[in-house]
């Protein structure tokens, strides 16, 4: 089984290019089931965040030839990265994004988990991030036990992460962040109004962010329930629809939603009779028309603006990579073992028939139940050597000691 990985972060593609392969929960969940039903594709996990689309594949492998040592080959006709752009429709170009295959792959999402691919480093989302991204694969069975086992590690990775190392001086989320360069290049922001479109977990944090900071802020709801709708505390409704007429009143307006399509286009904004000096979009795809940016008297930052200018503590920065590393080795591990049960149920049985053989002229020979106690026997030397050596089997070890004793007479 192989494992690949193909996709676009903040760090391989700007924004432009990373809404081309933005989805909804609705179009992951289709895609994983397709992806499934595709010859050679055994398991399939889809990760798409605000600033990442990666997609994870594991993939049945065919051998060139029927020899022990023929070389495997993917059973797979069409690349991972072509895959990703065909779901994506993205223009036929060459892909610019990560393409990653077996061990690289393997690092490659644990240090994700960890928050070391993330636009502020060892933000805090990423780790339910990662894990919703797995439960969303179980719900549509598109998980294998490859993939199942590699996320759950990821998880644990992510969670030990959070829990052992702190970052000095960093925002905790891209919210954080946009908050506190707002206040940067903003001044104080204690009085001001804001309006925030979208009840998303991003607008959510922002908005509980912004009353922290003094702000009058309100929040658009596509409907109102009293105690059904949760809304921060500090933070008043107001209809979608009535956004604009909100907007008219708001220094600066967030917006933060699922949806596929534009909440403020240019248009929009240079009817209002009052514009706000500020808007922060926090979607992916954009959610703000990328011409309001040219409106007089309007500041236009998307997710690409927003960044931490400290920099990195690389103290931090070497615990997560530390950890990163001691949980692929973990998964490797156990892959390692798993891959090389097939081998060990043939090395038990060669020898076996090695003992045997070489008893047979012997005059014990003839005991009752011979075979038995030497395959019993046998089995449980060679489970309890496999064990106590679990941290250095590989299937190509086995795979060796099989072939050495073949090699070294015939039955």
């Amino acid at each position: 089984m192989c494992i690949y990985m193909a996709g676009v972060d903040v760090h391989s593609a700007d924004v432009s290019a990373r809404e081309q392969f933005a989805f909804s929960e609705e179009q992951v969940k289709q895609i994983l089931t397709e992806l499934v039903q595709k010859d050679g594709i055994s398991g399939a996990v889809l990760l798409a965040t605000c600033n990442r689309t990666e997609l994870y594949l594991s993939v049945q492998e065919r051998r060139s030839s029927a020899e022990d040592d023929a070389v495997s080959q993917p059973a797979m006709d069409i690349s991972p990265a072509e895959l990703l752009r065909q779901y994506a429709h993205a223009p036929e170009k060459p892909f610019t994004g990560r393409v990653l295959t077996e061990i690289d792959a393997v690092q490659h999402i644990m240090e994700v988990a960890c928050g070391l691919h993330s636009q502020i480093l060892h933000e805090e989302q990423i780790v339910t991030q990662v894990g919703h991204a797995v439960e969303l694969a179980r719900a549509c069975r598109s998980t294998d036990g490859v993939l199942d086992t590699l996320f759950r590690t990821a998880v644990s990775a992510g969670k030990e992460a959070q829990t052992q190392v702190s970052v000095q001086n960093v925002p905790l989320s891209v919210s954080y962040s946009a908050v506190q360069q707002l206040e940067q290049h903003a001044g104080t922001l204690d009085g001001k109004t804001c309006l925030v479109i979208g009840n998303g977990s991003m607008g959510r944090l922002a908005a509980s962010l912004l009353v922290q900071y003094g702000c009058r802020v309100f929040m658009t709801l596509r409907s109102y329930h009293h105690g059904e709708t949760v809304i921060p505390f500090g933070v008043q409704p107001v209809p979608y629809e009535q956004r604009f007429l909100q907007m008219e009143a708001a220094e600066i307006v967030i917006s933060a939603t699922r949806s596929p399509h534009h909440t403020i286009t240019k248009k929009q904004l240079e009817a209002l009779s009052r514009k706000p000096v500020w808007i922060l979009d926090l979607a992916m795809p954009r959610d703000v028309e990328a011409d309001c940016g040219t409106v007089e008297g309007v500041t236009l930052w998307n997710l690409d603006d927003l960044h931490s200018s400290t920099a990195p503590d690389e103290t931090a920065l070497a615990a997560l990579r530390q950890i990163a590393e001691q949980y692929t080795d973990t998964f490797q591990m156990w892959r390692n073992y798993r891959d090389a049960v097939p081998y060990m149920q043939q090395l038990k049985e060669l020898t076996t028939q090695r003992i045997l053989h070489s008893t047979a002229a012997e005059p014990y020979a003839e005991l009752p139940q011979l075979e038995e106690i030497v395959r019993l026997v046998t089995e449980r030397t060679v489970d309890m050597l496999m064990g106590s050596m679990k941290s250095e089997i590989t299937p190509e070890l086995v795979r060796q000691s099989c072939a050495k004793i073949k090699d070294r007479g015939r039955f």
